[in-house]
């Protein structure tokens, strides 16, 4: 019996906004304080990497970013992506060659949670230019949910956009707006260095 889901939608579909959500400022609170939960505790460059830099974090960021937009990923996608990759390497110490796999890894993660598309690994073994193989993702996808104790739900500065824009009086006035709020929180996550 073949239980797969074989539907293809070309577009996300989102329910409409619940204006109780955005008038209640609980959420507001809620979403600060659970934030505290899936922040990297340490900063791992000194405490736990031993051969990971800054500026490779940065490199792979960005190259997360740039598989994110061919494809049209969902706009939570690389924010939690790179979430999941920093708590990551706050309890696992990993070689610079593995760097490239733990964020391909990371995104087929954040795909299989937020978004309604989920990024193939065989797609994302191309984009590694076929350095990272089929196997060694199914097998690294298994490392990180166990590193992260299968706990993959973050909040992320995607969480926020929305709250923050349908509290502001002018906030529904440009269409805009929302578009480059989450311009500015991708390029926010490629920039840790």
């Amino acid at each position: 019996m073949d239980l797969a889901c074989t539907e293809k939608s070309t577009a996300a579909t989102y329910a409409p906004k619940d204006p109780n959500i955005f008038n209640d400022f609980r959420v507001m609170k809620h979403l600060l304080n659970d934030e505290i939960l899936y922040t990297p505790h340490t900063n791992y460059f000194q405490n736990v990497q031993s051969d990971v830099e800054p500026f490779m974090r940065k490199v792979v960021a960005t190259w997360m970013l740039e598989v994110c937009e061919e494809q049209m990923c969902e706009d939570q996608i690389l924010p939690l992506a790179v979430n999941l990759m920093d708590r990551f390497l706050c309890v696992c110490d990993i070689k610079r060659q593995q760097l490239q796999l733990l964020g391909a890894t990371c995104l087929l993660i954040a795909s299989k949670v937020r978004s309604t598309n989920i990024l193939p690994i065989d797609l994302l073994c191309a984009y590694t230019d076929y350095s990272v193989t089929f196997e060694m993702m199914v097998s690294w996808e298994l490392l990180v949910l166990s590193k992260l104790k299968w706990n993959v739900a973050a909040i992320t500065g995607f969480d926020y956009i929305d709250q923050i824009i349908e509290r502001c009086s002018w906030g529904g006035e440009s269409s805009l707006l929302r578009r480059h709020a989450h311009t500015l929180v991708s390029i926010c996550y490629t920039g840790k260095d």
